[in-house]
């Protein structure tokens, strides 16, 4: 089966306009529509998440990919007249965001959604759910959440604690926005020293576990068998607090971005979507 791929633009409450590639089977209606929610610095054009709405397309879901205002490192953002991308982003923004996506998908006649989310979307889309607990919202899926709140990053991490301290002092002094160089796992990143604090601080808010227990909807969390253990311990960390008949999986091999098993990776997620078969 082929897909049809529409660049579509929509705007949140307040005012961003944020884009997505809406892919849809030919010729098959549904009032279902799969959202997929990127990670740091993504983007809606990029694997992974681009390639698994391709497939699930041609298997005749429909598949809206997009931005959130968190999509590259730095971005255009407030109609052009601001910076924005994940060195701007509150952890917060995904709740406009994600209504701003639903909303859109409502005047093109769907009605229900589940949100797939990898590394940092997989956390914003449980937090969305968490917060908003819409009863249109029917399903999540977790493709690899990052176990990186404070508590957990200053035990593993010896240096985190002096990094989140030197934000504290530059947002204190009155320089939240300057920008900070700051290690995104293995890679190289940049946040202002009030998002990094927002993402990451001391507060631990972007656990996603207290959020799961209240999504009211079954939740999958897959890891890939090639990521460090607290991945694992993480995912099935939240499909305990989610409940709901939610499932953890593991395919063996994958990284972080699924390298070489993209097919593995869109085949559990496919199996698992049948319970929201039309």
């Amino acid at each position: 089966m082929n897909y049809q791929t529409q660049i579509h633009s929509f705007k949140t409450a307040d005012n961003e306009r944020l884009h997505g590639a809406l892919l849809t089977p030919p010729n098959k209606t549904s009032d279902t529509a799969l959202i997929f929610v990127h990670g740091v610095a993504m983007n809606f054009y990029l694997p992974p998440l681009f390639n698994f709405g391709q497939e699930l397309s041609q298997r005749g879901y429909h598949c809206f990919v997009i931005n959130t205002r968190g999509h590259d490192w730095i971005s255009r953002a407030g109609n052009l007249t601001k910076f924005g991308g994940s060195a701007y982003e509150n952890l917060d923004d995904c709740v406009a965001d994600l209504d701003g996506a639903i909303e859109f998908l409502k005047r093109h006649d769907y009605r229900r959604f589940v949100l797939i989310g990898h590394s940092l979307g997989a956390i914003e889309s449980i937090i969305y759910q968490g917060t908003q607990q819409r009863s249109d919202v029917v399903g999540i899926v977790s493709c690899s959440a990052p176990k990186q709140f404070y508590s957990e990053r200053v035990a593993r991490q010896p240096k985190f604690r002096e990094l989140i301290e030197r934000a504290e002092s530059m947002v204190d002094a009155g320089n939240g926005e300057e920008l900070m160089s700051v290690s995104v796992g293995a890679t190289p990143g940049i946040f202002t020293a009030r998002t990094h604090l927002d993402k990451y601080g001391k507060d631990d808010r972007n656990d996603c576990r207290p959020y799961a227990k209240q999504i009211g909807c079954p939740l999958l969390a897959i890891v890939g068998g090639a990521e460090p253990p607290f991945f694992h311990e993480y995912a099935q960390e939240i499909v305990a607090a989610a409940a709901n008949g939610s499932t953890y999986r593991r395919v063996d091999g994958a990284n972080h971005f699924y390298n070489r098993h993209t097919l593995q990776m869109v085949e559990v997620i496919y199996q698992w979507l049948g319970q929201f078969t039309d």
